[in-house]
């Protein structure tokens, strides 16, 4: 039996078709029904095809062609242009060690009730301008300290200067307040920590043995030297206190920066 003839044999019996009969002599196989391929298929072939896939005619309708694809797709980066237009940015592990953590500020919320907005003050006319307030107020005046000591063996005067180490625009009005003694008019305070109101220049005596008066001698905007007259001529006299000036304007310089542990300006004068 030829092939051929082998083959017609296995395709008739795996379809149902008609017999077929071989001839010893090797005689073609002759088909003696017609095969209904339509029946074949539907009832046969087509419950067995692969339902995970589609015809050709559902992905059309379904599916975009790559040409409509390429269309709509056009206005997109390509991961190499995206990677390109955002070589600027921080990565996340950048951006996490560049900026706060989250809850380490304010938020927009708390800052607004926490500060006042921009451009939100005070009402016009409600509070002075530099100009105004300048004219209205005297600048404060400053107040100076200062620590005087002057000794002689023997004599008839002992003398030391005070020096206020600014011009006060006039000659301060003069207090010595001996030890003990109560402060007049214009001073306040007490020895170690003395006072003065503006225009006045306030001794406060620590010690004068031996010293019968102190007076002022020549007092002037720079300052005094005061004048100690000795009860006994022939023994050792001293004086020496603390004072304090406050002018009612100064000339020049000012006393900028220069302050005591009180807070107020001081100026130490030579011994």
């Amino acid at each position: 039996m030829t092939k051929r003839a082998l083959a017609a044999v296995v395709a008739g019996v795996l379809i149902g078709g008609g017999v077929t009969a071989v001839s010893p002599a090797g005689a073609e196989v002759e088909q003696f029904a017609a095969t209904n391929w339509k029946k074949i298929w539907k009832k046969k072939l087509q419950p067995l095809a692969d339902k995970r896939y589609y015809t050709k005619s559902a992905s059309d309708a379904k599916y975009s062609t790559k040409t409509e694809t390429g269309a709509a797709f056009a206005n997109y980066y390509t991961k190499a242009q995206t990677d390109a237009a955002l070589g600027g940015f921080l990565t996340k592990a950048a951006g996490d060690a560049a900026y706060a953590a989250k809850g380490s500020g304010y938020s927009k919320a708390e800052s607004d009730a926490k500060f006042q907005p921009v451009g939100s003050y005070a009402a016009a006319g409600s509070a002075y301008t530099k100009t105004e307030s300048d004219a209205k107020y005297a600048p404060k005046v400053q107040l100076i300290r200062g620590h005087y000591v002057a000794d002689v063996p023997s004599g008839t005067y002992v003398t030391s200067p005070i020096s206020f180490g600014v011009t006060f625009s006039a000659t301060p009005t003069t207090h010595y307040i001996p030890v003990g003694g109560v402060p007049p008019a214009g001073c306040s305070g007490t020895a170690t920590l003395p006072n003065a109101a503006p225009g006045h220049l306030c001794v406060f005596a620590t010690g004068a043995p031996n010293v019968s008066s102190v007076t002022f001698n020549s007092p002037n905007a720079y300052g005094a030297n005061l004048l100690g007259q000795l009860t006994n001529t022939g023994a050792a006299a001293f004086i020496q206190g603390n004072w304090a000036a406050r002018p009612a304007a100064v000339a020049s310089p000012t006393l900028a920066g220069l302050k005591d542990a009180t807070g107020q300006t001081a100026v130490e004068s030579g011994r």
